[in-house]
């Protein structure tokens, strides 16, 4: 994207098919911003989809967006998208990329920042389960976005404004759909301190751009058709690559003598959630994420999209921070959509 509007790359893209046979299309985006209480790219952003969409004939129960921020380092404003078609299934087919999606009905503000809401995210993950047509187990990632009052709001409280608790929320509710973690164990008190309590296929975002919860869920299902799979996986901490090496390996995928990504063409989007702990520590050594006049989240985006950029070889990454509720404290979550692999 050129700018934090840009869509014009997508509009031609969907111009190229056939809009009458789409069935779904899921829009991942990554605005360039600060995040700060008067960022308001993601606003920008969401408005200029849902005029592109609607100016193409798309109306909302068939496509949907997800917007993160923040591109610090080499982290490319950019965003992915995916189309899917009507197409009869194909029985005894290989398991091949599934999505579907949901929005919640309004969200009460009473709601935002509390359990509550946690029980929200958890019906919506569900409804996008199903509309993906997959089981539980054949999920590989549910992207979910929990709704937040600005810090301007007249009825704003710490609890409704803050980006770790609601990205916290959103995890939970995924988790709980995913029968990961006992609704029981949630309490009020419970959300973004009990990091005990985490998901292993969610990635959590939250935002005062909407007023509903939004989720896309993503899996592989036998006869989905297409040639595309995605698989996730933690990761230890930022500088973890070798977790996602794995991954790869596993789908096969080779590196060079000296350690390069061979055949790095058949990823089209590896998505990750990271995070350095509250200590500040990686790997046993101070750092001064959460001292330094910087926000946090921008230290954490900028490092860890070093770190994937070298690994992939290309930008076709994003990066997001706080993983809050989505793998063990200070770890993070990576999505990987690829190419299956032919022998």
């Amino acid at each position: 994207m050129a700018g934090a509007g840009d869509v014009s790359q997508l509009e031609a893209w969907l111009r190229t098919l056939d809009l009458a046979r789409m069935k779904r299309l899921a829009v991942f985006a990554k605005t360039e911003g600060h995040h700060a209480p008067n960022d308001f790219s993601r606003d920008l952003l969401k408005l200029k989809l849902a005029q592109s969409f609607a100016s193409l004939g798309l109306p909302e129960e068939r496509a949907i967006s997800m917007l993160t921020i923040g591109c610090e380092g080499v982290g490319s404003p950019k965003g992915f998208a995916f189309a899917q078609f009507d197409a009869a299934p194909l029985p005894g087919g290989p398991a091949r990329l599934a999505l579907g999606f949901a929005r919640s009905a309004v969200a009460p503000i009473e709601e935002i920042g509390t359990p509550l809401m946690v029980d929200r995210a958890a019906a919506t993950a569900r409804a996008a389960m199903q509309d993906a047509g997959l089981a539980p187990d054949e999920v590989k990632m549910l992207f979910i976005k929990t709704p937040l009052l600005a810090a301007r709001h007249p009825q704003a409280t710490p609890h409704r404004t803050l980006m770790h608790r609601g990205r916290g929320i959103s995890a939970l509710g995924g988790g709980v759909a995913l029968g990961e973690i006992e609704r029981a164990r949630i309490t009020n008190e419970s959300i973004a301190t009990d990091l005990s309590l985490f998901a292993s296929r969610v990635q959590a975002v939250t935002g005062a751009e909407i007023d509903r919860v939004e989720v896309i869920a993503m899996g592989n299902r036998p006869g989905a058709g297409g040639d595309l799979i995605v698989d996730t996986t933690h990761t230890g901490d930022v500088l973890d690559q070798a977790s996602i090496k794995g991954m790869l390996l596993r789908h096969g995928f080779a590196f060079d003598a000296t350690g390069n990504l061979l055949g790095g063409e058949r990823i089209e989007a590896l998505l990750v959630k990271t995070m350095v702990p509250e200590s500040g520590l990686v790997r046993g050594s101070r750092t001064t994420v959460y001292t330094s006049g910087w926000a946090p989240e921008a230290h954490i985006r900028a490092a860890a999209s070093g770190v994937l950029g070298s690994l992939l070889g290309h930008l076709r990454f994003y990066v997001s921070a706080d993983s809050v509720h989505q793998a063990p404290e200070g770890g993070g979550v990576a999505t990987v959509v690829m190419r299956a692999h032919r022998e």
